[in-house]
C-alpha cells in the first residue's frame, strides 16, 4: 500500500504546482512616473492607487526626477502628486507604462 502512496503524491505534486504556480505567470507591471520640470521646486510624494483607492505604492520625487515602481497590479491605476494633475495609465505585463505629472492640462 505505502509503495502506491509516493507515486500518487508526486503526481499530485506535480499538478498541484502546474496549477498554481510553478512557471505561471507574473500578474504585476511597472509604471515609469516622471514629475514635470515646471512642476512648483518642492518634493512631490507620488502615489499610485488602484480603482477602488487602494494605495499600490509611494514615492518622493523632485521636479525633473523620475522613478519607476515596480509591482504594481495589472489594469488601471491612477497616478497622484500633490497639486499636479493625476494621471490615468494601464498597467500591462508586456510594456512599461509611462506618466508625466505636470501642472497644466487637468
Amino acid at each position: 500500500m505505502s509503495r502506491r502512496v509516493l507515486p500518487i503524491s508526486a503526481l499530485g505534486l506535480v499538478v498541484a504546482l502546474a496549477l498554481t504556480g510553478c512557471g505561471a505567470h507574473d500578474s504585476t507591471g511597472q509604471v515609469s512616473v516622471r514629475i514635470s520640470d515646471n512642476a512648483s521646486d518642492h518634493p512631490y510624494q507620488v502615489k499610485v492607487f488602484l480603482p477602488s483607492g487602494a494605495l499600490v505604492e509611494h514615492q518622493q520625487l523632485h521636479p525633473g526626477d523620475s522613478a519607476d515602481f515596480a509591482g504594481v497590479p495589472l489594469g488601471e491605476v491612477t497616478v497622484r502628486a500633490g497639486d499636479l494633475c493625476p494621471q490615468h495609465v494601464r498597467v500591462t505585463d508586456d510594456h512599461v507604462a509611462t506618466v508625466t505629472l505636470t501642472t497644466v492640462g487637468c
